[in-house]
């Protein structure tokens, strides 16, 4: 018999998604979806058509587009479900089927038990960590085959750093941390919010789990930007030109560096006071602070500036998902 961890974070901007095995609990398998949903409708190019329908899920009877094929063949000007309460919505049970679809294609075999760790911002996990069990439950549930069993877990996504830290890839405590004797920060950095926490010798502390406005505030003033300067400002182009400095325009490669930047000026400045007011100066006694989420890359030397000790990750897009799915490993070994 063979277990499965699988890990879900939840993106305002990608979905990312990891799970493993526990025969082998090392190998990943490792995708993102961009968090894009539209209605589905005929493609008349045949092999287009085939790739479409790999990346579509059915509910209530009607099909949905998901992921790199809702954002091409939609055109969409902004990611799906930017407000708080779009867990409820009809576009995250589909991108949320469409991941464990992708999953169980990936698999190539049965899994007996599953569980599946998924991710709240840290100021809506009181709120809504009920309402996305109750509801995950009953969207999953009639997914299993015979014989197969669903144990979810829904964690504060800022927790998800600590959980890299302290386990290892295969789900065993990482013995070369005690984190009962050792304090961490983390800034965990998404689209929709960037979340804080603070771990101090083992205890998380409560006033420090909280959250801010996401890198949305980025692209939303890329895109008012480009719109100025009559370059197209739809999603695939935004996230391109944040991510890669420079966009192919009119013939020429046109350097973006300096938009970017001004865009990023407000959104620093949000982030680095939310952290002043966790961190303090006390930062300097941590042994670290953890730089995560999709957004970390783009902030981290201007907030390695103002804190030294912050560390950012190989791979800090996923760092959250790798945190979910070694919980999920070490729950599968426990229950």
């Amino acid at each position: 018999m063979n277990h499965l961890s699988i890990a879900i974070d939840g993106g305002h901007s990608m979905f990312k998604i990891r799970a493993s095995t526990l025969t082998s609990p090392e190998q990943r398998i490792s995708f993102q979806i961009p968090t894009v949903v539209i209605p589905a409708f005929a493609i008349s190019n045949e092999q287009t058509s085939i790739k479409a329908d790999k990346e579509s899920v059915e509910i209530d009877g009607k099909k949905y587009f998901f992921g790199e094929t809702a954002m091409r063949q939609g055109r969409i000007d902004n990611f799906t479900g930017q407000n708080q309460d779009w867990i409820q919505t009809v576009q995250h049970d589909v991108l949320v089927l469409g991941a464990w679809r992708k999953v169980m294609q990936e698999i190539k075999s049965q899994p007996t038990r599953i569980h599946l760790v998924m991710g709240l911002p840290a100021k809506y996990l009181g709120a809504q960590k009920n309402n996305l069990l109750s509801h995950i439950y009953a969207l999953l549930t009639p997914k299993l085959l015979p014989g197969q069993t669903l144990k979810i877990l829904v964690q504060s996504q800022a927790d998800a750093p600590l959980q890299f830290l302290a386990i290892n890839q295969n789900g065993k405590p990482n013995t070369q941390r005690d984190l009962d004797n050792e304090s961490w920060g983390v800034i965990e950095i998404g689209h929709f919010t960037t979340d804080f926490a603070l771990s101090e010798y083992g205890s998380m502390v409560e006033y420090a789990a909280a959250s801010c406005p996401g890198v949305h505030m980025v692209y939303e003033a890329v895109a008012s930007a480009l719109v100025s300067e009559k370059i197209p400002s739809n999603v695939a182009v935004v996230d391109k030109v944040i991510r890669d400095r420079e966009i192919f325009w009119n013939g020429e490669t046109k350097n973006m560096s300096k938009l970017v930047e001004s865009a990023t000026s407000g959104f620093e400045s949000l982030v680095l006071d939310h952290a002043e007011r966790i961190f303090g100066q006390q930062a300097g006694m941590l042994n670290g602070i953890i730089l995560g989420g999709g957004g970390a890359e783009l902030m981290f030397e201007k907030i390695r500036r103002r804190f030294p000790s912050v560390k950012l990750g190989d791979d800090p897009r996923m760092m959250v998902a790798e945190g979910f799915c070694r919980l999920g490993l070490m729950s599968l070994t426990h229950n």
